[in-house]
């Protein structure tokens, strides 16, 4: 546990370095982004980290080269896990944006948790330019040591007064060895999660918020007996609310 600590400390003040770096090769035109999340579950990739409703601050630090760090952590609300008010899960992610793809790499830290931290590598590219739909590739090369990717798509509806309704929605599939990791041992290679969502973001002065709603469910027949067997919901409905603010 101490060597894992030292791991998370050295990785995170790697990142921050990282950052420094960019700031100063930049010297101006950073631009920050902060988000602060709360929703009425925490769902992930088909998994449940937490049932209960979450409190998810996330901060973004990006410069003109593409270079971009972020900061995204979950803080427990309720005591079902004895966390009340502790954070049980802090990202920290590098990326490096080229045209309309991006790649990089994210450090997963579960505090106040019996969890292993692990790592991961992420590339993101659009599949064509007609239809809005685009590849993301997920590989862990730490604990799970397996590959998560998704395709997916989204469409803003225009609305009266100038706001727009958000649709998006999401096929995810899995290794065997990512499934073993995040699905209680089931080796299945194959789809994973579906998510569904909707959202209507509003400006109010300088914030912008963002109500939502998220329908995630586990498409793997393997998968769902996996998580039937520990007690965790295949289904979920996550209502979320976004207050976010650039500067």
């Amino acid at each position: 546990m101490r060597t894992r600590g030292l791991r998370r400390y050295l990785t995170a003040g790697m990142c921050l370095l990282l950052m420094a770096g960019c700031a100063a090769y930049a010297q101006e035109g950073l631009s920050t982004n902060v988000d602060l999340a709360y929703v009425s579950k925490y769902v992930w990739r088909g998994t449940v980290p937490n049932p209960d409703p979450a409190f998810q601050p996330s901060i973004t630090i990006s410069n003109p080269s593409g270079l971009s760090f972020n900061f995204w952590a979950s803080m427990d609300t309720t005591n079902i896990s004895g966390n009340s008010g502790n954070f049980t899960e802090e990202d920290y992610t590098l990326t490096y944006a080229w045209k309309s793809m991006s790649a990089g790499y994210i450090y997963y830290a579960f505090p106040n948790t019996t969890y292993p931290s692990t790592q991961e590598l992420f590339f993101n590219t659009p599949l064509g330019s007609k239809l809005p739909i685009s590849l993301a590739l997920n590989y862990d090369f730490d604990e799970a040591k397996g590959l998560y990717g998704a395709l997916s798509t989204s469409y803003d509806y225009a609305m009266k007064g100038g706001n727009s309704m958000s649709l998006s929605a999401k096929l995810g599939f899995a290794s065997s060895g990512y499934n073993d990791f995040y699905f209680y041992g089931a080796d299945k290679t194959g789809l994973v999660d579906l998510v569904l969502g909707v959202s209507m973001p509003f400006e109010s002065g300088k914030m912008k918020i963002t109500p939502s709603v998220t329908y995630s469910t586990v498409v793997n027949s393997d998968l769902k007996d996996a998580l039937s067997a520990n007690g965790v919901d295949e289904n979920n409905f996550i209502a979320g609310l976004t207050i976010s603010s650039a500067f």
